[in-house]
């Protein structure tokens, strides 16, 4: 579709469905936001393809997407939303994410769209236009194909997904979790957020990530105003490094092992100044480390609270990667066995993960429950104890 008109009149129909199926081709290897190149869109029993290549404005699908009188059913869609939050700013209000709901109903958390189809639906899909140039004009029979294949079936899943999850119960725990979905794509860069994303952060101290801080900001606005990747300005590990070292002169920079001399040269004075912030600003505060006895002894409770966490999941039908990471299942047993009164804050503690695992995971470490290996799925029971202790 190229025609302005056509688009419009496409739009007020999938507003008068109150829904539509979405999936869009874009291209980012070399730059710093996401070039949409194709939008897909399905809606009854029609298909539409948008080509913003030809020159279309797209503000009406942003606006779609942004509508909460409409449900956008995608698969895997965070890239796609982020595309439009990015270009036009706007916040879905409304989705119904297929793969995430599918680790809901007992198919599994993170199956590819074609995979999603064949077990659902029993349709095999063709596959093999992911990786090529969606930005080239004309697009080829093959790719029109897979792009139109991409929407085809969402809606079909998404019923059947929604009947099946119905009938599990879990109707208001995958509306959370789209909840959840809608407010992580409606979230911009800030300064307070770009640090937090450099991997190897971890083994630095309160004021090095206070200078990282500054780094990573420097970093996310200039990769904004050249339009490349993040790490073709500086990369993660050579910019930890040079919070690490917290560098005052060229010089110093040049000997930080990864630092590119030509981004020496063209950024060298920005980067010393953003380390000299990062030096006078007051430390960054960080969540308290629990003493080396309670990270033992959490990490040697983790494995039996994973197997806790999987046979609790396959009783509910729900993928045990949706409920937490071996990471925050560690920081809830540190938490408890610290003697916190207050696990809010923790993953576990929130909403339908607390009714499904949090409890009896903090149940498990208080001693109130243990496990015995029986002979059939899930192979592990719960077995009430009496007493318990909070230490």
């Amino acid at each position: 579709m190229t025609d302005q008109g056509h688009l419009g009149e496409v739009l007020e129909r999938c507003s008068a469905a109150g829904w539509v199926g979405l999936d869009t081709e874009f291209w980012r290897e070399r730059t710093y936001r996401s070039r949409l190149c194709l939008a897909q869109l399905a809606v009854e029993d029609t298909i539409f393809l948008v080509d913003p290549m030809a020159d279309l404005d797209m503000a009406g699908v942003a606006a779609l997407i942004a509508d909460a009188h409409v449900e956008i059913i995608l698969h895997s869609g965070g890239q796609d939303l982020e595309l439009f939050h990015e270009h036009w700013g706007v916040v879905p209000e409304r989705i119904f994410d297929v793969q995430r709901a599918a680790g809901f109903a007992g198919y599994g958390a993170s199956l590819a769209y074609g995979n999603l189809v064949n077990v659902v639906l029993g349709v095999s899909l063709t596959k093999g236009e992911s990786y090529t140039d969606w930005c080239r004009r004309p697009l080829t029979e093959e790719q029109l194909t897979y792009a139109a294949d991409d929407v085809r079936y969402l809606a079909a899943i998404a019923e059947h997904l929604k009947e099946k999850l119905a009938g599990l119960g879990r109707t208001e725990w995958v509306d959370e979790e789209m909840r959840v979905i809608e407010a992580t794509a409606g979230r911009d860069v800030d300064a307070d957020s770009a640090w937090r994303k450099v991997g190897g952060r971890g083994s630095l101290s309160r004021t090095q990530n206070t200078v990282l801080r500054e780094l990573a900001w420097w970093r996310e606005q200039s990769a904004a105003r050249r339009d490349v990747p993040r790490g073709w300005v500086i990369k993660d590990v050579t910019l930890t490094e040079i919070a690490r070292r917290g560098p005052s002169s060229k010089n110093e920079l040049m000997g930080v092992r990864g630092m590119n001399p030509k981004e020496v040269e063209r950024s060298g004075d920005e980067l010393i100044a953003a380390v000299a912030r990062g030096k006078a600003a007051p430390p960054i505060e960080l969540s308290p480390t629990p003493s080396k006895t309670v990270q033992m002894r959490a990490r040697m409770l983790a494995g039996i609270a994973d197997a806790l966490l999987r046979a609790r999941c396959e009783a509910g039908q729900v993928a045990s990667e949706l409920v937490a990471t071996r990471a925050q299942v560690e920081a809830l047993l540190a938490a408890v066995i610290s003697g916190g009164d207050d696990l809010s804050g923790q993953r576990l503690q929130q909403g339908w993960r607390k009714t499904l695992a949090g409890d009896a995971i903090v149940d498990l470490a208080r001693g109130r429950i243990a496990l015995k290996v029986i002979g059939h799925p899930p192979y592990v029971q719960e077995v009430p104890l009496g007493g318990g202790s909070d230490s």
